[in-house]
């Protein structure tokens, strides 16, 4: 029989969790062009400010609530790294290499959602180093947090490495194998106007591959090309043309072409009436394409502006989901000994800049 592991959600970690009525400590890195405000709740993204002008005071382009309280009050994982498994694993366990049966924490249903209930989205990190331009948190999860096997550290690293360009490394180790699996869930919307719907933006991403979901979100058997779908943003295509003829609408992994491991280019976001735009990058091998469909007007922003239920674009660079039971998907397993990596990069521009 092979050994089980059982979820904890009341494990221990070894920093601090949730906060006591105000909000954890938020650092801002700044350039001419930009102004990147992080928080060490959830080492989270909270607001990309884009001076587009000499006597502007920044058009901030990335959704964020008001406080912590409110971030903690929903579970929309806003800007947020999630970890320790980013997306979803089905009926929350899986069995690893070794033969182990591991039971997750369940947050969706039967279905274990961005890390569990008590994701790293949720946890205060700590600020291990910090300059005008770099900012590092690091994170300790515990043997059995969340279900997960073994202790684990991890590092999220916002760095500015150019005038408008911000880099995210996150590493981990872990003592016992363990799936691993994080990302950024920032949230974007180019026209700066978080009560109007996204959808009118304009995407490319590179991939010839999509996959195909159930009922749960789980995929399906295959993946799909893309030819001839509403996946298909080989070329630049505004996603609201797209929607009619995209069956199961925008909650998707795109199966990403080059080279796992290698940083490159996979994405472009842009609006056509601002001018702005992003450049994603990642050495992932999947992108989560989101539409957000889940906000609401009693979401408010941190200018208590509500938030409309489309506000939002997530393009969370990744894994493919439910990899840990799908060996014949990318693999996310890490060992004792090594260390889990992932670049993103965001390279910002508008008509002026």
């Amino acid at each position: 029989m092979p050994k089980s592991h059982q979820p904890s959600d009341m494990a221990e970690p070894s920093t601090k969790t949730r906060n006591s009525g105000k909000n954890a400590p938020r650092v801002v890195l700044r350039t001419s062009q930009i102004r990147l405000t992080v928080s060490a709740l959830g080492a989270r993204i909270c607001a990309l400010g884009l001076y587009e002008d000499s006597d502007s005071s920044g058009t901030n382009i990335a959704i964020g609530l008001a406080d912590d309280a409110a971030y903690l009050a929903q579970d929309s994982y806003i800007g947020a790294v999630c970890g320790r498994y980013a997306n979803r694993i089905e009926k929350a366990r899986y069995t690893d290499p070794d033969g182990h049966d591991v039971t997750l924490s369940a947050n969706e249903g039967e279905t274990h959602l961005h890390g569990g209930k008590d994701g790293f989205d949720r946890r205060v990190w700590d600020i291990a180093d910090q300059s005008e331009t770099i900012v590092t948190f690091k994170l300790t999860s515990p043997d059995g947090d969340q279900g997960y096997p073994g202790t684990l550290n991890a590092t999220a690293t916002y760095s500015i490495v150019g005038e408008n360009r911000v880099r995210l490394d996150i590493s981990a180790t872990c003592d016992a194998p363990c799936p691993v699996n994080m990302t950024s869930h920032a949230y974007w919307n180019l026209t700066a106007k978080f009560d109007q719907s996204a959808a009118d933006h304009v995407l490319k991403i590179t991939a010839n591959h999509w996959l195909p979901v159930d009922e749960k979100l789980i995929p399906l058997a295959d993946k799909r090309d893309v030819t001839g779908t509403g996946y298909d943003f080989r070329s630049p295509a505004r996603i609201s043309d797209m929607l009619p003829r995209a069956t199961q609408g925008f909650d998707h992994n795109f199966c990403l072409t080059g080279d796992r491991g290698a940083l490159r280019h996979i994405a472009t976001l842009s609006d056509p009436d601002s001018g702005r735009s992003i450049e994603l990058s990642s050495t992932e091998a999947g992108l989560q394409f989101y539409l957000s469909q889940h906000f609401t007007d009693a979401m408010t922003s941190a200018t208590d502006v509500p938030l409309h239920k489309s506000a939002g674009i997530a393009l969370e660079p990744q894994t493919w989901p439910n990899s840990p039971n799908r060996p014949d998907f990318p693999s996310p397993w890490l060992k004792p000994g090594e260390t889990y990596q992932h670049v993103i990069e965001w390279e910002f521009s508008s008509k002026t800049s």
